[in-house]
């Protein structure tokens, strides 16, 4: 009886609509029809191989990472398999030919211009959405940082903190003619975000830096919409742009003192 009742779960497990499954928006659906295809069309192609209605935390983040991939740049192809073994073995096949681990899934292949050239993201790194930004970064000509980031402006601002006032003040005027600049309106918001936080660590010193990032988790963790958490989530990752692993400009005013 026990075993007739699994089977019957199993089953309706199984006939379960694809449109059940948690959504991956911006990810095609590629299949052992139009796999190599689809692939060989792209400069890089980011595939994921799961199970055939995936879900939970990894697939949660290869959701929002495709979200971010896809405000970085449009020449990513990203991508999901899913691997069936019950019924028609749908892409079963597909899952071999690349020794695709069905016991550890998702596995994660980066295909650098075809379906024969390719790396897999270790096995030991979690899937999350900053490791795949990280994957990514270290593997293609691709920059895909934090939500709200620039990365020119991230590499300018690395020791901004330890910058003696007037280095400070032409950075500001530098990144605000770049600012005015940028054409996307996203990118002119969050360049907007850059400027202020520059300006206020500029008058007030380093210690606003945990003060704002404070004042923003509690924001954040209040009854906000998710139109807002976003934002303020833009507004953290922002404010990371100016962390130093150690703050001098202080003690090197005190010594001159």
């Amino acid at each position: 009886m026990m075993r007739i009742l699994v089977t019957l779960l199993l089953a309706a497990f199984y006939s379960v609509p694809s449109s059940w499954a948690l959504a991956c928006t911006g990810c095609v659906d590629l299949d052992e029809l139009n796999f190599q295809k689809t692939v060989d069309r792209f400069p890089f192609s980011i595939v994921k191989f799961d199970i055939a209605f995936p879900y939970g935390e990894k697939h949660e983040a290869f959701a929002a990472f495709a979200k971010s991939a896809h405000r970085a740049t449009k020449d990513l192809l990203i991508a999901t398999v899913g691997i069936k073994d019950y019924g028609d073995l749908e892409n079963k096949a597909l899952g071999e030919r690349y020794k695709v681990d069905e016991k550890n899934f998702p596995a994660i292949f980066l295909f650098k211009g075809n379906a024969e050239e390719y790396i897999q993201l270790p096995s030991h790194k979690d899937v999350t959405v900053n490791n795949l930004k990280a994957f990514i970064n270290s593997n293609t000509h691709y920059y895909i940082g934090r939500d709200g980031c620039i990365k020119e402006f991230n590499e300018a601002l690395k020791n901004y903190a330890n910058m003696p006032d007037q280095e400070q003040l032409k950075l500001i005027e530098k990144l605000q003619a770049k600012q005015e600049q940028l054409t996307n309106s996203e990118d002119q918001q969050n360049g907007k975000s850059y400027l202020i936080y520059m300006r206020k660590i500029h008058e007030v010193g380093y210690g606003f830096l945990e003060e704002e990032n404070k004042r923003l988790l509690r924001l954040k963790a209040s009854k906000v919409s998710e139109g807002k958490k976003e934002e303020l989530l833009k507004k953290l990752n922002i404010l990371e742009a100016f962390r130093v692993p150690r703050v001098t400009k202080a003690e090197n005013e005190k010594q001159e003192l």
